[in-house]
């Protein structure tokens, strides 16, 4: 987590080592848990929050036979005024050694393709992209997890 001064939460990055099993403990422990509170979308979703359930429904999704030499996947965020500041790069930094450290030797991201602002940042931290056919809205990138950050 990326803190402020007063120690307010300001950004995060999460991933997990392992994504298909992450799928799959998802779709056994996590999902059973929360399904009843979700209506299964039926059709093309019409709303963010649908569009959110079909992702919530579909732990599979995430298993890409494109990525399959990326097995770690993450997901960074910081808010807007704290971005340019060095936090990005700095939590990056600490997921890759995690990840290296357990051995697990490539991590991928998956990003709105529109996002220019983010892709750039990724470049500047030494991630490529990936191409994954019929990705849809999203462009896959992946790195190697060893230091050094571009």
């Amino acid at each position: 987590m990326a803190a402020d001064e007063a120690g307010r939460a300001v950004g995060y990055i999460v991933g997990t080592a392992d994504t298909a099993g992450f799928a799959k403990r998802f779709r056994e422990e996590w999902l059973p848990n929360v399904e009843d509170r979700y209506a299964a979308v039926v059709g093309v979703p019409r709303t963010p929050a649908e569009g959110m359930i079909g992702l919530l429904r579909n732990p599979e999704r995430m298993i890409v036979p494109e990525l399959a030499g990326y097995p770690a996947h993450l997901h960074i965020d910081l808010l807007p005024e704290y971005q340019r500041a060095g936090l990005g790069r700095e939590l990056m930094r600490v997921l890759l050694a995690a990840l290296a450290a357990k051995g697990v030797g490539a991590v991928h991201l998956g990003m709105a393709t529109a996002n220019t602002a983010a892709r750039a940042f990724y470049d500047r931290v030494g991630f490529h992209e990936i191409a994954v056919a019929d990705a849809g809205p999203l462009t896959y990138l992946g790195r190697e997890t060893e230091p050094g950050l571009g």
